[in-house]
């Protein structure tokens, strides 16, 4: 099975980042069906570099060369900003892998948002907003990229043959100003 789902061909990092462009890199569909974001492989924009951050101050082994390209995600950089993190400061990172046949609890974390980015593997995931809302399944392939906000059940199961293997960032809301007080 091939692991590596098809992608479109990489926009060239001058025309990507062209001021008159607003390059919001999520124009591409995800899903906000019961909150969750959910953005497939072949929606994610790729951007070429060459070389990535070229550095021509640096003595020449530390020079950049070659092509570089980068899969634009999550981002709230002007001219991109999708306004999905803003006020959340990071909490962890996790390299995570589930065994064929395994899976997570469903879950809520309330004051962590949860992005979940896979890199080899098949499986699901399992959301729903609260407690007692229907569960929707929702496959994961590799690149694909899901934020789940705090307090939304979730979970993972691996359906493949293969290890199921995320990386999981978590980010900390921000507490308003007048929650913090009290």
């Amino acid at each position: 099975m091939n692991e590596h789902p098809w992608e479109p061909t990489p926009i060239p990092a001058e025309t990507f980042h062209r001021p008159d462009r607003h390059a919001n890199i999520n124009r591409a569909p995800y899903d906000r069906l019961s909150g969750v974001i959910y953005k497939r492989a072949a929606n994610i924009k790729r951007v070429q570099y060459t070389p990535a951050d070229p550095a021509p101050q640096a003595p020449p082994p530390w020079q950049g060369q070659g092509a570089t390209i980068v899969r634009w995600l999550f981002s709230e950089q002007p001219g991109t900003a999708e306004s999905l993190l803003s006020g959340a400061r990071f909490e962890f990172l996790h390299d995570t892998s589930l065994a064929p046949g395994a899976s997570t609890g469903q879950q809520a974390h309330p004051a962590v948002d949860e992005i979940f980015y896979v890199i080899a593997g098949h499986g699901m995931l399992h959301h729903r907003p609260n407690y007692g809302s229907p569960v929707i399944a929702r496959p994961l392939h590799p690149g694909d990229a899901v934020l789940v906000r705090g307090g939304e059940y979730h979970s993972l199961a691996n359906d493949g043959t293969e290890p199921l293997r995320l990386l999981v960032l978590g980010l900390r809301k921000a507490v308003p100003p007048t929650e913090a007080a009290q």
